[in-house]
């Protein structure tokens, strides 16, 4: 009989979290996936002690533990590792493993035991981390492995990991998850929160979906599917689409667009894609190497040895790289939202930044803003332009981020997994603005190495596999036979 690790009840928190409920045993793995990115990160922060929830009730091995004891107790019990490092950089390896009270950075004396002690720790769980190497210079993916092996070492019993899906590759996940499996060996138990699309079925045993700040499905692996996941997270923005108007689904516009003809670089092979204006191409990349040459690429990071550029009819060769609004392409990250946006600045001065290579005094002619506010009143509220980015919501930072595509018009727009938040609502002020930008007849490119976002919405699909252009029919054998 499987015996109870944690179970929490009825967890309430302000507006975000309305009635979560989580339950997990000894050695059990499952994936929790929020639809909403502020809930998830009031969950953790509930989850290890940071914050109290307004109300809940809380076992932990089977005993109800006192609401007055809960903060305490999650905070002793639960660790969550992410693409944020809890390692302190001044101390060495061995020294993160055995510090317990994080902080304490003096009076640490050092100990051949100790490093003895974490070098047979990590052939015992079969990591190739080498103790000698500076904290600092540690791989993501080996800080990942040093912080889980602290968290078993210092007597936690869950392990959250979260925001590792952009941060690790897949052979990383994978070993990851090898680590997680030896450890369940051990009593441990795991929670991934990520989004949906990178579920692991070999190594989950429960799916659990927080929608709207409840707790909406709980399923066991062996009796759910990703389409039946599918369906109950994204039903609401599934029967948005239904009714969305129907030039969404008109055929392109006749009128000439942009061509990418002959791109070829050390990792692409003669790479060919055109682009209606007001047409959505989606190019999926079937594996990772060419999703990052593709967008190296484009981004003008990578040197391109041959290619061409046609604009409106003018073609032109691509002289060693392409250079972004030189060449008339806009580039929007999609993942994080912010990535091309700055902070510290407002959302008026990030609309701004981006026209300020178009329109000689834009920062000090006020007529300017008067014009940008006027072409953005149906998307942004009049308090947004003051706000700066990193106060913005999830949904603001979206309407930002493209709304300075809208005023900037760029012959060729470039959207890099525009879906890839994990906020629902978020991809789906995404999706409305990428449909915005195509309505004003700008070429999009979606480029993406995830089968689920070519779903998010309509467009002609394209298919990549190691660097070439390849057809539908191949496309499909490699993704549903398993080649």
């Amino acid at each position: 009989m499987k015996k109870e690790r944690l179970r929490i009840e009825k967890l309430k928190k302000g507006a975000l979290l309305k009635e979560v409920r989580l339950q997990i045993f000894e050695g059990e793995i499952i994936h929790c996936v929020f639809d909403n990115i502020q809930e998830k990160q009031m969950f953790l922060k509930i989850a290890t002690g940071e914050e109290k929830a307004d109300y809940g009730k809380v076992w932990y091995g089977e005993r109800e533990i006192p609401e007055n004891q809960i903060s305490r107790l999650l905070g002793a019990k639960i660790a969550v590792v992410s693409s944020k490092s809890n390692l302190i950089d001044s101390v060495t390896i061995e020294e993160n493993i055995f510090l317990i009270r994080a902080g304490v950075e003096e009076n640490w004396v050092k100990s051949r035991r100790d490093k003895r002690q974490a070098l047979e720790i990590f052939q015992e769980f079969g990591l190739s981390v080498d103790v000698e190497k500076p904290t600092h210079m540690l791989t993501p993916f080996e800080r990942v492995q040093v912080e889980i092996i602290k968290a078993y070492l210092v007597g936690k019993r869950i392990i959250i990991l979260t925001s590792l899906t952009n941060t690790l590759s897949s052979n990383e996940k994978r070993k990851v998850s090898e680590l997680l499996e030896q450890l369940r060996g051990k009593g441990m138990s795991g929670i991934i929160v990520e989004p949906l699309e990178d579920i692991d079925f070999v190594y989950t045993d429960t799916v659990v979906i927080i929608k709207h700040g409840r707790t909406c499905a709980v399923k066991d692996i062996l009796d759910c599917d990703y389409t039946m996941l599918h369906t109950i997270l994204y039903y609401d923005e599934m029967e948005k689409r239904s009714s969305e108007r129907a030039f969404l689904f008109e055929e392109p516009t006749k009128e000439d667009g942009v061509e990418i003809a002959g791109l070829t670089s050390a990792g692409l092979q003669s790479i060919s894609i055109q682009i209606k204006r007001g047409e959505i191409v989606k190019l999926l990349c079937m594996d990772e190497k060419s999703f990052e040459e593709i967008t190296g690429v484009l981004r003008g990071k990578l040197t391109v040895l041959s290619g061409k550029l046609a604009m409106r009819g003018d073609s032109k060769e691509i002289k060693k790289n392409i250079r972004g609004l030189k060449d008339g392409i806009g580039i929007a990250e999609g993942n994080p939202a912010a990535a091309t946006l700055f902070g510290e600045l407002s959302a008026m001065d990030n609309l701004q930044l981006l026209l300020a290579g178009k329109a000689n005094g834009i920062w000090t002619k006020p007529k300017y803003k008067k014009s940008i506010k006027i072409l953005l009143k149906d998307i942004l509220e009049k308090d947004i332009y003051k706000k700066k980015i990193r106060e913005l919501s999830s949904i603001d930072v979206q309407k930002v981020l493209y709304g300075r595509w809208l005023l900037y018009s760029p012959e060729l727009l470039i959207c890099i997994q525009p879906f890839a938040d994990g906020d629902i609502q978020a991809r789906e002020m995404a999706r409305t603005m990428i449909y915005k930008l195509k309505e004003r007849g700008i070429p999009i490119l979606i480029i993406t190495s995830n089968t689920a976002e070519l779903n998010y919405c309509s467009g002609r699909t394209v298919y990549m596999r190691h660097g070439k252009m390849i057809s539908k029919e191949e496309a499909h054998r490699f993704l549903y036979s398993g080649e």
